[in-house]
């Protein structure tokens, strides 16, 4: 390794050092032009990046769309077909009218709760696919609801319903914990 020169010590400590991101955009002159450098932070002036999704690209994942709500909708379907078991057996576990264990009505409540968890969860997605349907109607799919970046098309690929850029939804996830 080189011994450093006298020059190398002489240069101020903050020029050498990289800007932090809590730092403020400063203004240097460069020249006879003024360069401002933006913080990084500052999500909703981040520089478009990415390109917006093809015809060809939204017309695919409209259709992914299309058949993940029909899918949905036969669930949900399903599930209410199946309500009315699960309404007679409420009956018969309030009215106490058999003699049943307790290991038996709490297996029944499990499953009873279980079922409408999952009945919520299909109604939140399918919600989910409906607002993503109407967002390519209005022209405004594919892009990040956080920072308006376009969304990556082999993220929406696997997920046609997200709604934020891989970068927003990392900084969402981090700060919720």
């Amino acid at each position: 390794m080189a011994p450093k020169t006298m020059k190398s010590r002489t240069k101020s400590p903050s020029r050498l050092r990289p800007r932090l991101r809590s730092e403020p955009a400063t203004v240097r002159k460069t020249g006879s032009k003024v360069a401002r450098s933006v913080p990084v932070n500052k999500m909703a002036k981040a520089p478009f990046r990415g390109k917006p999704l093809s015809r060809r690209e939204v017309s695919e994942l409209r259709k992914m769309l299309e058949q993940e709500r029909d899918r949905l909708m036969a669930e949900l379907e399903t599930m209410e077909e199946h309500a009315p078991e699960v309404e007679e057996q409420v009956g018969m576990d309030i009215g106490g009218g058999y003699d049943e264990d307790l290991a038996d009505v709490a297996s029944s409540t499990f499953e009873r709760e279980k079922s409408v968890a999952l009945e919520t969860s299909v109604q939140h997605t399918l919600t989910q696919v409906e607002e993503a349907l109407q967002r390519i109607e209005d022209g405004t799919y594919g892009r990040c609801l956080r920072c308006g970046n376009p969304i990556d098309f082999a993220r929406l690929k696997v997920l046609p319903y997200a709604t934020l850029c891989i970068r927003c939804k990392e900084l969402e996830e981090k700060s919720s914990r």
